[in-house]
């Protein structure tokens, strides 16, 4: 059994989001930050950030996940510039 480390978890979270298209802007951003010129790892990674944040506040602040919160705030990942 291998451990995972929060990093892996947000990762695993972000595909889980892309796969299941759900929220639907997982994957439109995915499709976005790739068509951008992101690797695979850049757009997962930069998605996880925003996922990270979304979940670091919702703790800080003792509030409900705000789903249109992190949809809003993955449109806003720029694109690769390449």
């Amino acid at each position: 059994m291998s451990d995972k480390t929060v990093r892996d978890v947000m990762l695993d979270t972000v595909l889980s989001q892309i796969d299941s298209n759900d929220p639907p802007e997982a994957r439109e951003t995915y499709d976005r930050l790739i068509d951008g010129g992101a690797s695979n790892s850049q757009a997962l990674h930069a998605m996880a950030a925003v996922l990270r944040q979304e979940m670091n506040r919702m703790l800080t602040d003792s509030t409900p996940f705000d789903n249109a919160r992190y949809a809003a705030a993955l449109k806003k990942i720029p694109a690769a510039e390449g």
